[in-house]
């Protein structure tokens, strides 16, 4: 090497090297270097290509002088000058002739017969963590080794043509120094090609690795031309958690005259690109270059018809965004409907950190695990979206997937919660070591959750006893004979502390009780499907199969107001008392009359052990039955009217019960192995939905406690001036009460905090938000989406088109659809709609409000330019150029991966 040529195995032998040769060969180098299997190359110094230019230098720096980059006929101009110069400009003899003996050499050391090469630019600033440069420099594929020299020029000229022009001065580079190196590599004939990121690209997360595949030469993937697999993994576990298979119809391929590459049509291919193996392999090498260039990366990679694995290339992943959090209220709505006090919030949250750290020891997480998620994970479990509470979905899947062998059961829990699935295991191993070490993890598993059943009766009566303690302990202090001291602020507060540390987490007995009925209740499920029913009428018979349960404590307050019913329709008095029509404080009245004493008495008694039990009973807003008893009036009557009755209704469900066994036992008759794994399965998750049901009676107990603590606290806050009203104490979090009662508030006017938030509240209760949010980065811009204020009517008859979501944002714009991207159309923020695109398209997608297409993956190069423009952009829409029209108004949600039609144009 004379400063002319720097071969692959002297890069990587020496990395002072890497400023000759530009960035993307200096990466590759490094590749090479770290052990990586990459096809053979040669680099074309960038001093080298300096000494080719040199001559026409001053012809090019008099034509950059007239370049208006925001002019399209400029630009387009200043290009074809410039191109046409450097085309026409010999490569002096010694540059050939090393170059060709180097390209001999790399010829050589390939098993290929016939070799073709690729061609492309290595350019200073190329594929960094800023500047991808990504498709703004020509790369020329299927290159004869006599064909090199002009594909040298080729390359040169294209770092003047009219995207690159505008690129650079788009992003305020220099396009008057343009530090240039040519690659010259084997060209692999890939059977399978594509990208993969350490990182998601559109929003950052570390946690989440993204590999695109297609059919054929990754051109198709970055080009975005052709059908691509997306796979979306979980980077700690080594899972996919979700996948987007296309059915694939087409392919690149080298042409058969040598000239390039042609698109092939194929013969529909509905599988998987690459198996689930190869998508854990491409992550670990991501991940692994990730770890060694201390920087999330960006590969491309090919198979070849034998699986072997060739890295192409590798740059630090440019413009990524932020971290995505999905927000899900789908089950805790039942729980926690419509708005809750930032109390209650509050509250909750410091549970459920409580109560997940320790059940996730449970589960066999270890110290170090536990210590490391401290801080980060059992914090945010549940978050709040104007007022409404919702489950923090991202950081329950990390609940799961930081135990090895836990991913078993996120079907189950997903089903359980009716959570929308995003999680879909990776196919068992087959052989090896790696099939041994999954039987591993399963029996520890199995030990753990054995264990943990066994001890389950000790840990539920353990719980029930620390919650009596606590009750003794409650009832005590807020005593009035008891001496101030003990329920004074400070007291209040370290009872509060003692409880959140002591008693909320002896409920994780709860937890794993859940977890064993659900996982349970879904087998019941399989068991029966299996047996040939729909999954329909398996649903319908396991329901059916589960009525008519005895010893459910949580069913206990309605059989009592049930029986007091019955006591009022035997009771002529209290029958005309209860049908009259006074109002029910009337009727609660009356009853203090002595001939309905003992009635009375019953009513006390009901509320004594179930007036906790009553609607929104989790909130801390909500009064128990006990400071209106008159609400149980209404109850009540309605029994009455409804002429409910105990005996009859316990006896319609057992008769549904028998029912069911008996339809059961058809199925597995004759069937002796599957019929004794379907008693155990029902009997066990008969026994955990039942003990379930118990602790939820248990949690409206210790929720009502909690209500009691802080009705004394807002007393005395209010007694001190620092409320308008003692009820005022539920618009202030826990935290926000801590400081004031400790001396650590920032704000102490508590009285206008409670003021604001009650106005935000009254704004909030019109609102309709959704089930589902996603956000990115700082998750209280997601909650503030203007669209939230004003939400679309019911029935919105819009059309939902739906893709792969690429560059975040969200915008409503007229469609235009384009075939080609000709610079000279008028784009004023349209949302651009096309069957593929190219990096050409960069010129339009500046002037636009968003782009979709048919075809693409969220690697392609469209995908990245539109991430680091902040243009939203989604692709994999199949048919939108037929199904929307120019003219159409869309709401393009780059986030969401949707487009959708809102309004048809009249032509």
């Amino acid at each position: 090497m004379n400063g002319t040529t720097v071969s692959d195995t002297a890069l990587a032998a020496d990395a002072t090297m890497a400023p000759q040769v530009g960035a993307k060969a200096a990466n590759l180098g490094r590749l090479v270097a770290a052990g990586y299997r990459v096809p053979p190359f040669v680099v074309l110094s960038a001093a080298a290509c300096a000494r080719i230019l040199e001559p026409i230098r001053g012809s090019i720096a008099d034509a950059l002088d007239s370049l208006d980059h925001s002019d399209p006929a400029s630009l387009r101009a200043v290009s074809g000058e410039i191109r046409t110069v450097i085309r026409a400009q010999p490569i002096p003899a010694d540059i050939n002739t090393e170059l060709s003996a180097e390209i001999r050499e790399i010829a050589e050391r390939t098993a290929q017969s016939g070799v073709r090469l690729a061609v492309r630019s290595s350019v200073s600033g190329e594929d960094s963590a800023t500047d991808s440069f990504a498709g703004q420099l020509d790369t020329l594929l299927n290159v004869a080794p006599a064909d090199v020299s002009a594909a040298v020029l080729e390359v040169l000229a294209s770092a003047y043509s009219e995207r690159s022009l505008f690129y650079r001065g788009h992003r305020g580079l220099d396009n008057t120094e343009i530090d240039c190196a040519v690659l010259v590599q084997v060209l692999i004939d890939s059977a399978v090609s594509g990208v993969a990121f350490s990182c998601n690209p559109q929003t950052g997360d570390p946690g989440e690795a993204v590999v695109s595949a297609a059919l054929g030469l990754g051109e198709g993937v970055v080009a975005g031309t052709v059908e691509c697999d997306t796979y979306f993994v979980d980077a700690a576990a080594r899972t996919i958690v979700s996948r987007s298979v296309a059915e694939k119809q087409s392919r690149v391929a080298v042409a058969a005259d040598g000239s390039g590459t042609v698109i092939e049509q194929i013969t529909a291919v509905t599988g998987q690109a690459l198996t689930d193996a190869q998508v854990v392999e491409l992550v670990d090498t991501a991940t692994g270059l990730a770890d060694t260039f201390d920087a999330p990366q960006d590969v491309e990679w090919a198979y070849d018809a034998e699986g072997a694995l060739y890295l192409l290339q590798a740059r630090p992943i440019t413009a990524t965004g932020a971290r995505e959090t999905i927000f899900d209220n789908v089950n805790v709505a039942e729980s926690y409907p419509g708005l809750s006090s930032p109390l209650t919030f509050s509250i909750l949250r410091n549970a459920y950190e409580q109560v997940f750290r320790a059940c996730h020891k449970d589960f066999g997480a270890t110290d170090a695990i536990v210590d490391r998620n401290a801080a980060s994970l059992y914090p945010y479990l549940v978050g709040t979206a104007h007022g409404r509470i919702y489950y923090n979905i991202s950081n329950w899947y990390r609940l799961f997937l930081q135990i090895p062998g836990m991913e078993f059961a996120i079907e189950g829990w997903e089903a359980a919660l009716n959570i929308e699935n995003r999680y879909q295991r990776p196919a068992a191993p087959k052989q090896g070591l790696a099939r041994a070490k999954m039987y591993l993890l399963r029996l520890r598993i199995a030990a753990i959750i054995t264990v943990g059943w066994l001890r389950l009766p000790r840990r539920l009566r353990a719980f029930f006893a620390e919650l009596q303690a606590f009750t003794v302990d409650l009832d005590h202090r807020l005593d009035p004979e008891t001496p101030e001291r003990e329920r004074d602020p400070e007291a209040l507060l370290e009872w509060m502390e003692r409880c959140l540390h002591e008693l909320v987490p002896a409920y994780a007995v709860q937890i794993f009780n859940d977890f064993l009925a659900q996982q349970m209740f879904h087998v019941v499920g399989l068991l029966l499907e299996r047996e040939g029913l729909t999954e329909p009428s398996a649903i319908t018979l396991r329901n059916e199969l589960f009525c008519g349960e005895e010893g459910v404590d949580s069913v206990d307050p309605v059989r009592s107001a049930l029986a007091l019913t019955a006591t009022v329709r035997a009771d002529a008095a209290l029958r005309e008392l209860f049908e009259g029509p006074l109002e029910p404080h009337e009727v609660w009245k009356a009853l203090a009359q002595p001939e309905f004493a003992d009635f009375r008495g019953a009513c006390l008694r009901h509320i004594a052990l179930f007036g906790d039990r009553t609607v929104d009973e989790l909130k801390l807003e909500t009064d128990p039955l006990g400071e209106h008893p008159e609400r149980l009036v209404p109850m009540l009557r309605n029994y009455l009217r409804g002429g409910q009755n105990i005996d009859d209704m316990a006896a319609r469900e057992k008769q549904i019960r028998r029912d069911a066994e008996r339809t059961a036992a058809r199925l597995f008759r004759g069937k002796l192995p599957q019929r004794l794994a379907f008693r155990f399965a029902l009997g066990r998750a008969r026994e955990h939905v039942k003990q379930r049901e118990n602790m939820r009676l248990g949690r409206s107990r210790s929720f009502g406690l909690v209500k009691r603590v802080f009705r004394e606290y807002g007393r005395q806050m209010h007694a001190a001036g620092l409320l308008e009203d003692p009820r005022d104490i539920f618009w202030l979090t826990y935290e926000e009460i801590a400081a004031l009662t400790r001396g650590t508030a920032v704000d102490t006017d508590a009285a206008r905090t409670v003021v604001r938030r009650k106005s935000d509240h009254e704004r909030w209760r019109v609102e309709q938000l959704p089930s589902r949010i996603v956000t990115a980065g700082i998750a209280a811009v997601g909650f503030n989406d203007p669209g939230f204020d004003h939400p679309a009517p019911n029935g919105d008859s819009g059309s939902v088109l739906h893709g792969i979501g690429c560059a975040p944002g969200r915008v409503e714009a007229p469609a235009l659809v384009l075939a080609t991207p000709e610079p000279d159309v008028v784009v004023d923020g349209q949302i651009l709609v096309a069957a593929s695109t190219d990096p050409g398209w960069v010129f339009l997608m500046v002037a636009a409000g968003g782009l979709v297409s048919e075809k693409g993956s969220p690697l392609s190069h469209t995908a990245i330019i539109g991430r680091e423009l902040g243009i939203p952009t989604v692709v994999g829409v199949a048919g939108v150029t037929r199904l929307v029209a120019s003219g159409d108004v869309l709401i393009l949600d780059g986030k969401a991966g949707t487009a959708t039609i809102v309004q048809e144009h009249s032509s």
